[in-house]
């Protein structure tokens, strides 16, 4: 038979569950502008109806507050994850772009911006003018200046992107470090969580909502999985412990329960280069406990680090590959074979001339040179001198090599910073190399009456040994270089372009025709040379005119703007859908909590009511009814 104060107790529990509920709400509307607070709610219960034989039946015995939970759709959250990783790359992408297509802006107007247009047409226009004017070596003195000017956007444009390569380098130790801080956070909220949540009855609401906003910012870090499992004991009954697993770059774990892995950024050295215009100390990102390369180059990884990666290291697949044709262990040499086009042209080969890591068949090895060689059938091999260095090359490859890959660096299907860098350096060796073919030509004569046969107008400054490179009789198109000379056309870059020190130095010294038959006036190499910039039998570069440089450079960056800008755009729109799909279930509205507070309140007012209602009953009962 149920008690006689039994309607007071299911009064009493009406109370407690309104009020848990008028303070969850109030909970809610405190937190309507913090980040990543999930909306929560009390769940409740009818209690266990009590068996009272009698005519009636069971009786209710009022309600069980369950406690507070916060209301979360795992599906928005892997959406959610999975776009912003994404829109991270993108972003990235975006930003290093914009910077990209304001380096080889050419503006007229208020704001002039002398760019590679500009600067060329003014060099044009000098040596026009210099073909105009018999004998009067200030004419030469403008031109050679002019000639300079050019010389210094390239070197002013190639120190440029060098520098943005550094700060994006500089870029991935932050987003490094900025992973290493959150899988450290998450691990101890993992830790925090399981503890609260033993013994069963109390969910971790705050603490999971720290949880996931971690997982937000790491999302756009990096592409991220995760995953909770639960604990069982050996008698396969849960423990109220979960296991949160979250996982990184394609699947690679992060963080395991309390425990969690840490990314190194280790900087190569000075003979670890993979390309001749990376600037010195690029970051490998690796695994501390395994020392593993994470593997950024995967088509699987996104967000911000790989945006980063492919913008720092994005060569636009081009870099050098092949099969090992043949390893001599007594000199200590690879050769391997290419088929590419663009590894069979010299000029646009981006190795490190000297102190250049390789790998073959997997393994990593260093080499001092390399000569590069064309057979008469048109196959091309590279023959790498191995460092004998044991710091560096602790055991030489075997012959069981022969017929496997070797490649230097990664195959970055991205136009970033190396393609420009080595984009310029093309241009520059195909136009120093054609320019000196014409100036120096047979019986070349400057305005001294001195032949200069031979002789070269542009070269390349020597930074590391001083002085010029010496470029008479190299050629471009040879079948055959050695690295480890330090001369030819492969040593000249967009970097260290520069006119020849004693034609800067005297303006008499410029030759300018091929003799005085029809009269000095008659400047036959300059018209050659004019004649250089627009003539593509002379000089082609992607098909077009040697003066087309930075319309093929402008369309590149801006195609890849554009392509980055759209799918920020459309990256950017779902992200805002997701988003507000999930404020609308993890969100707080703060009309809907307005409601839910007037209606807490008024349950509230009836359960006390009922129990001032019972009270006045159980007083007549008592002291009124008695004898």
């Amino acid at each position: 038979m149920a008690s006689t104060f039994m309607g007071l107790n299911i009064s009493y529990s009406g109370l407690v569950a309104s009020n848990a509920a008028l303070n969850t709400t109030a909970n809610n509307i405190a937190n309507v502008e913090t980040v990543g607070y999930s909306r929560q709610i009390v769940n409740q219960s009818a209690s266990a109806a009590m068996r009272a034989f009698a005519s009636h039946g069971c009786i209710g015995a009022g309600v069980d507050t369950l406690g507070a939970e916060r209301v979360r759709d795992i599906y928005y959250d892997e959406k959610y994850w999975n776009n912003n990783s994404k829109l991270g790359e993108f972003d990235k992408k975006q930003y290093y772009c914009a910077i990209i297509e304001n380096y080889l802006r050419d503006d007229r107007g208020t704001n002039e911006v002398k760019g590679f247009t500009t600067i060329f047409n003014e060099y044009h226009s000098a040596m026009d003018s210099l073909s105009n004017h018999t004998g009067e070596t200030n004419y030469a003195l403008e031109f050679i200046g002019k000639a300079g000017n050019l010389c210094e956007y390239f070197n002013i444009l190639y120190n440029n992107f060098q520098k943005m390569q550094t700060d994006v380098n500089d870029e991935i130790k932050i987003k490094t470090d900025e992973i290493n801080g959150v899988a450290q956070q998450i691990a101890l909220l993992n830790k925090q969580i399981n503890m609260v949540e033993a013994n069963g009855n109390t969910v971790a609401n705050d603490l999971r909502d720290k949880r996931d906003l971690l997982i937000d910012q790491l999302s756009a870090v990096v592409d991220v999985k995760c995953e909770e499992r639960p604990i069982k004991d050996l008698g396969g009954d849960d423990t109220n412990i979960n296991q949160y697993i979250v996982s990184i770059a394609g699947g690679q774990t992060l963080v395991d329960g309390y425990e969690y892995r840490q990314l190194e950024c280790v900087p190569r050295e000075t003979w670890q280069k993979t390309n001749q215009n990376d600037v010195d100390g690029l970051y490998d990102v690796r695994w501390t406990d395994t020392e593993e390369d994470v593997g950024l180059s995967a088509n699987n990884v996104r967000g911000e680090l790989k945006g980063l990666y492919e913008m720092r290291d994005g060569n636009n697949a081009e870099a050098f590959h092949g099969k090992v044709s043949n390893v001599d262990k007594q000199n200590k040499t690879v050769t391997v074979a290419t088929t590419d086009s663009y590894l069979k042209d010299i000029s646009k080969s981006t190795l490190p001339l000297t102190n250049g890591q390789i790998t073959l068949s997997g393994d990593i090895y260093y080499y001092d040179s390399f000569t590069f060689e064309t057979d008469e059938l048109g196959n091309t091999y590279y023959t790498f001198q191995l460092s004998e260095d044991k710091s560096k090359n602790p055991v030489m490859p075997s012959g069981d090599i022969t017929g496997k890959t070797a490649k230097i660096g990664e195959q970055v299907a991205y136009q970033g910073i190396p393609y420009y860098l080595e984009q310029m350096n093309e241009w520059v060796r195909d136009y120093a190399y054609h320019f000196n073919e014409i100036y120096g030509v047979e019986n070349a004569t400057d305005f001294n009456g001195d032949n200069h046969e031979g002789d070269i107008f542009f070269t390349g400054n020597n930074d590391v040994a001083g002085g010029q490179y010496n470029l008479k009789g190299a050629s471009l198109y040879a079948t055959s270089y050695d690295s480890s000379q330090n001369n030819g056309y492969y040593m000249l870059t967009a970097g260290n372009f520069n006119v020849e020190k004693s034609i800067q130095n005297d303006a008499s010294t410029l030759a300018t025709h091929t003799g005085e038959a029809e009269g000095v006036s008659k400047y036959d190499i300059i018209d050659n040379l004019k004649d250089l910039s627009t003539n593509k039998d002379k000089m082609v570069f992607r098909g077009c005119d040697a003066q087309s440089f930075l319309i093929c450079l402008m369309g590149d960056s801006g195609l890849n703007a554009q392509s980055a800008n759209s799918f920020q755009e459309i990256y950017s729109s779902i992200e805002e859908s997701i988003a507000n799909s999930r404020f609308s279930v993890s969100g707080v509205d703060s009309d809907e909590e307005a409601a839910n507070m007037i209606k807490f309140q008024n349950a509230y007012n009836l359960a006390s009511k009922m129990i001032s209602t019972l009270n006045e009953c159980y007083d007549r009962l008592i002291t009124q009814t008695g004898v």
